[in-house]
């Protein structure tokens, strides 16, 4: 996979500020990138072959995995409020500053979150350095990570990062320490690789892997983060994670006509969040060159306009409602005309 420069350059400014690169230890064995041939291990007699990372979940799925091992999706107020939308300008604003590179191409920052979350690669992120936390839990994942690890987003926001790579693993524990502390010294890790264990038992190893420090605008370490985009099952297949079909929008259903509960829903959420903003400004005595007052103003913005799109719709559906009831009419008409 490919990062690029910052997306963000025109809303941060400034050249991005690097931290020391650590490059993670290979293993010496060559990195196997398809099943060997007369492997002992369950299909290693079958030539390996790269695939997406949905065509493995539904081969799974078909074979009947176990329930207690599947992941459910996350709903867009998980994944799209304004606490995650903030960690999601963390995580872009830090792992540009720390690699000169950026997670996505051409998503605003009003798209952000819903972006990150559908994106083509696994993205984790735990909460190593928040004062008084000994043992750091998931504080995000994205889909790619949930159906990776097969779980859902209330289940790994209540569990303990170490546990992505197998307890009884004393030598896999103390190589996920290792690179949290490379990480934490560096700035980031490019590189790495290493085996993990889903919820539900089964094994992969991830490969090239970049975990980075997540810090706020004054270099304030809040947490860490991992993106990757492939992994290896342990016949040696490889699995690259690709984008879901289901975000495909030319085959999203059209959009229901809004009820009137909804437009008032949506209207308080604008009246709450504009009251948000003034308290901000007035009760803490922020300004607009405040961060918080700035994603507070973005999110006060994306209610306006998921609002003005409710409104639109519903007026929509009452002028079709009101021209079908029209042409009703006049072929009425034309057919007493036409009796007569």
């Amino acid at each position: 996979m490919r990062l690029h420069a910052n997306p963000f350059s025109s809303i941060f400014g400034g050249a991005p500020r690097r931290g020391i690169p650590c490059v993670a230890r290979r293993p010496r064995t060559m990195v196997v990138l398809a099943a060997k041939k007369g492997s002992d291990k369950k299909g290693g007699d079958k030539k390996g072959a790269k695939k997406s990372a949905l065509a493995d979940l539904l081969k799974k799925k078909e074979a009947g995995a176990a329930s207690s091992g599947s992941s459910a999706p996350a709903q867009p107020s998980q994944y799209d409020n304004p606490e995650t939308r903030m960690l999601a300008f963390q995580m872009c604003d830090s792992y540009w500053r720390l690699t000169g590179k950026y997670l996505l191409e051409g998503v605003d920052f009003q798209r952000l979150p819903a972006a990150l979350y559908r994106a083509p690669f696994a993205l984790l992120a735990h909460n190593k350095f928040q004062e008084g936390v000994t043992d750091p839990i998931y504080i995000y994942g994205n889909r790619a990570a949930l159906e990776l690890f097969e779980t859902s987003w209330e289940e790994l926001l209540a569990t303990p990062s170490r546990k992505s790579a197998a307890e009884e693993d004393a030598a896999a524990q103390q190589d996920r320490n290792g690179l949290l502390e490379r990480a934490a010294q560096c700035g980031y890790v490019t590189g790495y690789e290493g085996w993990r264990v889903s919820k539900g038992g089964r094994r992969f190893k991830i490969r090239e892997v970049t975990l980075f420090n997540i810090m706020d605008r004054e270099g304030t370490k809040l947490g860490q983060a991992a993106v990757f985009d492939q992994y290896e099952l342990e016949d040696g297949t490889v699995v690259r994670i690709t984008a879901d079909p289901r975000d495909d929008p030319e085959a999203a259903a059209a959009p229901a006509v809004p009820t009137p509960e909804e437009v008032a829903a949506a209207e308080a959420a604008v009246a709450q969040q504009a009251a948000h903003v003034r308290a901000l400004k007035e009760e803490k005595g922020m300004s607009n060159q405040d961060i918080p007052v700035q994603i507070a103003v973005l999110e006060l913005k994306q209610r306006k306009e998921a609002l003005g799109e409710l409104q639109r719709r519903l007026q929509e559906a009452l002028e079709a409602s009101r021209a079908a009831f029209e042409d009703e009419e006049e072929e009425g008409e034309g057919g007493q005309e036409q009796r007569k």
